[in-house]
């Protein structure tokens, strides 16, 4: 089905400030206080927040130290990642009750394909009343549902249906909606892209619809630019399906030229790290080994892999393993490489994982779990850990 089509009907549920409302249901002392979930060490961060830490600025992905300073009176929690687990998959399990097709993207979001069940289920807004007051009765945490004709428009109707609220906007309402909003909306428009747009003086949706193709292809890159175009006017092909369980999750770059200093190499084998665990935490698995793939200019190629000690599906373990491998390959042949990269392996479902890990690939796994947010909503070059 072309998810474009004004027939279709998408909706995108979002558990509101998912980590701390779980939390709220086993403490009800927690009700109505700024409640902070993520790391506790000094190199903690924030995974999520209430709505009433986020009143004192605290945000995920913000170091705890700073949401301590910003926020002192407000509870702040390790977090129980099994428990989270646990309730996720009961989550997904009611949606899957409205629908045969449901597509998870994170622990506390999915898409539904709800097209052709206004039948069963009446309206778009009465069946997503229907599926938000199950939600509440079953789980007891609120939901917020954006409803429309593709994955972007529902994507883009969530933010203003929180919190525990719902939006719909249809097609043809559609470029009418964006038109005002600043780039910066549209998900995947980073700060970086949010900057060269508005150097540009491209500042809204609207704006960024009737930009000229050679100026965004010069500035976002010829492969991006349509794309943006259209979806600036709330135009999304992307179809809805349920991916099958890989086996491994890889990602690899051909460089332009051949590269032969290790620097160069470890930033390339970093944003390959963050890339595929990114699709890692998203898939719902934990790897069990990391291997890595090098082409040389003479076009021989060689892999090399390592089992990790305990199962991770953390950026900076990935990288870490990565970066080991990549030392040991150069150590047996130190030349220039035209490609590099990076593949997780062994992968299992993460809620039956989740008590081999120790505490630091807890926290990696915490880390990496808040900086995704960052990049689902400002892009993935909008932020990064360092190589070391």
């Amino acid at each position: 089905m072309n998810q474009g089509n004004s027939k279709s009907t998408i909706f995108h549920a979002d558990l509101d400030a998912f980590y701390v409302e779980v939390e709220r249901q086993y403490d009800h002392s927690l009700l109505g206080k700024p409640v902070i979930v993520g790391g506790m060490g000094p190199r903690g961060v924030v995974a999520t927040a209430s709505y009433e830490a986020r009143e004192f600025g605290v945000h995920s992905a913000q170091p705890t130290t700073v949401a301590r300073k910003l926020c002192p009176q407000g509870c702040f929690l390790p977090g129980n990642h099994a428990l989270y687990s646990e309730v996720s998959k009961k989550f997904m399990n009611i949606l899957r009750q409205y629908s045969p097709t449901v597509l998870s993207v994170s622990i506390d979001e999915a898409y539904l394909d709800m097209s052709g069940t206004k039948e069963i289920y009446g309206q778009p807004i009465m069946a997503a009343e229907t599926i938000r007051q199950n939600i509440r009765d079953s789980i007891g945490l609120p939901v917020s549902i954006g409803i429309g004709p593709n994955k972007l428009i529902a994507k883009v109707c969530t933010e203003y249906a929180k919190p525990d609220g719902i939006f719909q906007i249809e097609q043809t309402g559609a470029e009418r909606f964006f038109a005002p909003q600043p780039v910066r909306n549209l998900p995947g428009i980073g700060p970086k892209a949010e900057k060269a747009l508005n150097n540009l003086t491209i500042f809204t949706l609207g704006e960024l619809a009737v930009a000229p193709d050679g100026l965004l292809r010069r500035t976002l890159g010829p492969n991006r630019a349509s794309q943006v175009k259209l979806r600036a006017k709330g135009i999304d092909n992307t179809p809805l399906q349920e991916r099958g369980r890989a086996k491994s999750i890889s990602a690899e770059t051909t460089f332009d030229e051949d590269i032969s200093n290790q620097s160069e190499m470890e930033v390339a084998l970093k944003k390959l790290s963050e890339r595929v665990g990114t699709r890692l935490r998203k898939s719902g698995h934990l790897a069990h080994g990391v291997s890595i793939k090098l082409r040389y200019r003479d076009f021989a190629t060689i892999t090399r892999q390592r089992t990790l000690p305990t199962p991770s599906d953390g950026d900076q373990t990935i990288y870490q393993t990565g970066q080991a491998l990549l030392l040991t390959a150069m150590r047996e042949r130190n030349e220039s490489i035209r490609l590099i990269g990076i593949s997780v392996t062994g992968l299992d479902e993460r809620a039956t994982q989740l008590s081999l890990l120790d505490s630091y690939s807890k926290t990696d796994s915490d880390t990496s779990l808040a900086l995704d947010v960052i990049r689902e909503k400002f892009g993935t070059e909008s932020i990064s850990r360092g190589t070391q």
